[in-house]
């Protein structure tokens, strides 16, 4: 489970930005809806243990993440966070199957070649692991980027804008990977996105205004 309680943040010279408690179940799905301006970003943040609050408590599987040292909390989110972003940000000189065993060892995690092999698989690009990103399409970068988000099992599954580019044909394919893979890895999924052709797919949605 998730929940954010009595959170808000500001910076410097600006007022507070306050968001309403949010408890989220395990296996959820959830839109995170948000103009431009609306802390979306700052909120994302927060959940992902990258901005500490001024004030309020986050809460992923009963850990307060921000009483955790800055050790301790990089691990957590290695194990428990898995980030998709607009822009894959992998490594031009390592392998995809490389690329995700890095992510195993940023976490703490043995090498598991098996389940690297598995999550590739289930993404339709095992043939790829020992291609290098420069080697793949946009398509097959994007299934990459969800394939490390997911490789550790994490707890809970954020997607950063990940349809705001894409012609609608690919924005639907890439929404229904993130579905299959919050399943497949039974992970509470948070797609944060002012897209609102994503808008009914979900039941759950969180709108900052």
């Amino acid at each position: 489970m998730i929940s954010l309680k009595s959170v808000s943040h500001s910076y410097a010279g600006q007022k507070d930005i306050g968001f309403s408690d949010w408890q989220i179940n395990d296996g959820e799905q959830w839109l995170l809806l948000g103009e431009s301006g609306s802390g979306k970003t700052t909120l994302l943040h927060i959940l992902t243990g990258i901005l500490k609050p001024k004030q309020g408590e986050v809460q992923i599987n009963n850990t307060s993440i921000y009483e955790l040292s800055a050790k301790d909390l990089d691990q957590f989110r290695g194990r428990n966070i898995g980030i998709i972003f607009q822009q894959p940000h992998l490594i031009k000189s390592l392998s995809i199957s490389e690329n995700l065993v890095l992510a195993q060892s940023f976490a703490k995690l043995p090498t598991d070649l098996k389940r690297v092999n598995e999550v590739l698989d289930s993404l339709g690009i095992e043939g790829k692991k020992s291609a290098y990103p420069d080697e793949l399409s946009q398509g097959q970068l994007q299934r990459v980027s969800i394939a490390r988000a997911v490789i550790n099992k994490p707890a809970l599954l954020i997607a950063d804008e990940p349809t705001s580019s894409l012609d609608d044909k690919n924005a639907a394919i890439v929404l229904e990977l993130l579905m299959q893979q919050s399943g497949a890895n039974q992970a509470t999924l948070v797609v944060a996105t002012h897209d609102k052709r994503v808008k009914d797919a979900f039941i759950n949605t969180y709108e900052l205004s």
